[in-house]
């Protein structure tokens, strides 16, 4: 069964991020923790959305609203940022897929709306 495209609601500022290799390894304890970790971001971009969807293979499998975004202290990948949120069980977006509004080709993040 082929999942519907997503519709995005003018009003949501998203970055979506690609979890599908630590999704399919199953690194890491949980879609949240695949999710909110080591992304190369606008920080100004970043601080704007107001979610957080987490993709695999182009299906939005989680969806977060991001509390703040912050610089990792993680020594294996410094630069990039992090975010504290919580997760949106109920959102519209679940199972949606990504591509009508994201490239196919991106390896790991997009803005929508940002």
């Amino acid at each position: 069964m082929e999942s519907q495209y997503i519709e995005i609601d003018p009003n949501d500022k998203i970055i979506c991020v690609n979890i599908s290799s630590s999704f399919d390894k199953k690194e890491r304890a949980d879609n949240y923790d695949r999710a909110r970790h080591y992304w190369k971001v606008s920080p100004k971009r970043a601080n704007n959305a107001n979610l957080v969807l987490a993709t695999a293979h182009g299906i939005v499998i989680a969806v977060f609203k991001p509390f703040k975004w912050y610089q990792t202290n993680s020594i294996k990948y410094p630069g990039r940022y992090e975010f504290d949120g919580e997760e949106v069980k109920d959102s519209p977006y679940l199972g949606k897929c990504i591509w009508n509004v994201v490239n196919k080709h991106t390896v790991s993040i997009a803005y929508i709306n940002l």
